[in-house]
């Protein structure tokens, strides 16, 4: 097993504000190969790197990633590929330092057993100007084997945003982020890891969640939750508190398992992220 390294620095100063993703070419990387990602930063304290496996990416060109810089915090959204763990992360920032769980979530959150079903969440997609977060309970298999959100062809999600929001139907992954930035809205998922077999909400266990009360407090702009499904809702509410000042939205679930909703109502119901 050979371990391939690449080093990226993020310069924003070199960079339009509409083209922050960096490629990382992985024409050489075999599937027998570990590929390692170094990213750092050209004025600020940042330094982070990321493990591949090379049978995720030996198929590919290249991979990329996003930055989402919050001045006191950076983000890093990938595509075409899901990291396998974190190698470093070091900043010497003080706003960046993990802060402690919140009652409610440590009183939840055991130890975790690790088996050959337990799945990692992406990054969020948000920047500072999102006003209305869509959360879903972690990615599906299809979505976790492309690196991306709400990846499997039957999946509603670009389809109703792009109908709710008067835009074209996206046809890349990155003209989807693209979409949702121009458009104020932010998707992540409640859990951060779980088990889980297969792609069913109903089938997860062992959930541990992300820091939701961080990136609240870190979009200042942020009036809106919306819930892609009951599950969802079900695991924010078991381990946040919601807070006085966002409004909290059920929505019914974009996946292809939901059958019982036709493409008009649900548009209806998703409409309401919109309203002031």
């Amino acid at each position: 097993m050979t371990e391939i390294t690449r080093n990226r620095t993020i310069r924003p100063s070199t960079r339009l504000e509409k083209s922050k993703s960096y490629k990382i070419d992985t024409k050489t990387v075999s599937r027998g190969d570990i590929l390692v990602v170094n990213i750092d930063h050209e004025t600020k304290p940042f330094r982070k790197s990321y493990k591949f496996n090379g049978s995720d990416v030996a198929h590919k060109d290249s991979i990329s990633f996003r930055v989402n810089d919050y001045g006191t915090s950076i983000d890093i959204s990938w595509s075409g590929a899901t990291p396998i763990g974190t190698v470093t992360s070091k900043s010497v920032t003080p706003a960046t330092v993990t802060k402690p769980l919140t009652k409610k979530v440590a009183d939840k959150v055991v130890s975790k057993p690790i088996t050959a079903d337990t799945k990692t969440s992406f990054d969020p997609i948000s920047n500072a100007d999102t006003t209305v977060l869509i959360l879903g309970t972690m990615p599906g298999d299809k979505s976790l084997e492309l690196g991306e959100y709400y990846g499997h062809p039957r999946n509603r999600f670009w389809k109703i945003i792009s109908t709710i929001t008067d835009n074209d139907l996206p046809q890349t992954y990155a003209d989807k982020k693209a979409l949702l930035l121009k458009t104020k809205i932010g998707i992540w998922d409640v859990a951060h890891k779980a088990n889980r077999k297969g792609s069913l909400d109903s089938a997860i266990e062992d959930e541990a969640p992300n820091d939701l009360d961080s990136f609240i407090a870190r979009h200042k702009n942020l009036k809106v939750i919306g819930f892609n499904g009951t599950k969802s809702q079900v695991f924010f509410d078991k381990y946040f508190d919601r807070k006085s000042g966002l409004k909290y939205i059920s929505l019914p679930s974009t996946s292809p398992a939901n059958t019982g909703i036709d493409f008009d109502n649900i548009c209806k119901q998703w409409r309401q992220l919109l309203t002031k």
